[in-house]
């Protein structure tokens, strides 16, 4: 059996607990976030919990196994990547950017784990 499916669920959840995490703290301290408005530090917590958000759907939607759900996994963590270079770039950064990659890199080599269509959902019919 193939492990790459449970693999990607658990990474893309655990990727989802670090954004969350990373939006409370926004929220929390927001005396460590620099000379920013109280609107912009809303705004930037806001993202970190839609980012955190669409990795659960990633995770749960690569469960289905609709092709939909994989190329929006695959969107979602080019544009994590593309976007992790555009700000300050801590550990943090570098832990998120390498778990994408992985992630990444997972979903394209066993892509065909990800696209087999599931026999419950083509036998799916309305009464």
């Amino acid at each position: 059996m193939n492990k790459a499916l449970p693999i990607a669920r658990g990474l893309f959840f655990l990727n989802a607990a670090i954004w969350l995490a990373l939006g409370i703290s926004s929220l929390s301290r927001p005396g460590n976030n620099g000379p920013a408005s109280p609107l912009t530090l809303l705004i930037v917590a806001l993202l970190l919990f839609v980012n955190s958000g669409a990795m659960l759907v990633a995770g749960w939607g690569l469960g289905t196994r609709w092709k939909l759900f994989y190329y929006f996994a695959i969107l979602l963590l080019l544009g994590n990547i593309i976007l992790t270079f555009t700000d300050q770039f801590g550990f943090l950064d570098f832990v998120t950017l390498l778990l994408d990659c992985a992630l990444l890199g997972i979903l394209i080599l066993h892509r065909k784990v990800f696209l087999q269509t599931n026999s419950s959902i083509n036998n799916f019919s309305l009464p």
